[in-house]
């Protein structure tokens, strides 16, 4: 039974690092790359690979070997489409991320069969999204199944929450919706019962989740993603800028072009219209509103004293 459970396993590996692989691979790449054929001589890494081939093919799958190389005849390998509903690829994109041991960790990480179903494909020559230093890879297990429990029940939960590593501990209450990733980070977003509003609290710093009885819940309206984005904006303004040609693509990209040739941007973050018609002073002026406007100035201004402190302390 052990050896057929390898066998089982050494031909999936086999079947999705072709699948995965833009390009037939050779004997060698198998042998360095894929689990089940390392420290296999020439000889027997051969055999092998012919043998794996034609189990394969008679299993339905088109794999195919010559001259050396070997391959998976997609055009004729393909899946049907995969549909899940939102809380069902939340579920699935979450488990693959947080999997990060054993031979197809990089497939499932990466959320290889909905992608392969499309037709899409992942070359083994990239690095596992685990690599990098993303809250999805330091998520703790306990918040994770505590939260996707209430959000797939509709159950209002109550957890502890540290602003910083160093803050105090907050009990916070809240109808959960879901966790966001954003900016390789994970947010838990939902209705904050407490402050009466949409709220996203850093998943890493949620704790000791517990759920509360309610006789109702609220239920979002828009986007998990938008709320994200407009809990972590700061403040945001109207306002009219004059930009001279060819320069502040993105800021003229973000507004209108008015008749007279200057830029209306709508509800933009305040504090990056601020820093952005600072960087690009003089092509870029604010014309109103008038408080944005001073602070552009007072921006330059502290910038311009501070090179001439650092000049003053150079000569």
């Amino acid at each position: 039974m052990a050896e057929q459970t390898g066998v089982v396993e050494r031909l999936t590996n086999l079947t999705f690092a072709l699948l995965g692989s833009s390009k037939p691979r050779d004997y060698e790449w198998v042998r360095g790359h894929v689990e089940g054929y390392k420290d296999r001589t020439d000889v027997a890494l051969n055999r092998m690979l012919n043998r794996d081939v034609r189990s394969l093919r008679r299993a339905g799958v088109p794999a195919r070997v010559e001259n050396g190389l070997i391959w998976v005849d997609k055009d004729v390998y393909e899946l049907p489409p995969i549909s899940f509903t939102d809380d069902e690829a939340f579920v699935l994109g979450l488990a693959g991320d947080l999997g990060t041991a054993g031979s197809l960790g990089a497939f499932a990480r990466s959320g290889w069969t909905k992608i392969a179903a499309g037709g899409a494909t992942r070359t083994f020559d990239a690095p596992p999204i685990a690599a990098l230093d993303n809250d999805i890879s330091r998520l703790d297990a306990d918040t994770v199944t505590g939260v996707t429990a209430c959000v797939r029940s509709n159950t209002r939960m109550r957890f502890t929450y540290r602003s910083s590593p160093t803050a105090q501990p907050q009990t916070r209450t809240m109808d959960p919706w879901g966790i966001v990733a954003l900016n390789n980070r994970a947010y838990v977003v939902g209705f904050d019962v407490d402050r009466g509003a949409e709220r996203s609290f850093r998943a890493v710093r949620v704790s000791d989740i517990r759920k509360v009885q309610a006789n109702d819940f609220h239920l979002p309206d828009r986007p998990l993603q938008q709320v994200v984005e407009d809990s972590l904006r700061g403040p945001v303004v109207d306002a009219v800028v004059t930009v001279d040609p060819d320069t502040a693509h993105e800021v003229v990209a973000a507004g209108t072009r008015l008749d007279d040739g200057r830029v209306r941007l709508t509800a933009v973050e305040r504090d990056w219209l601020v820093r952005t018609a600072a960087s690009f002073a003089p092509h870029v002026v604010v014309e109103e509103p008038e408080d944005v406007r001073a602070d552009v100035v007072a921006l330059l201004s502290a910038a311009v004293d501070s090179a001439h402190e650092r000049k003053g302390s150079d000569d």
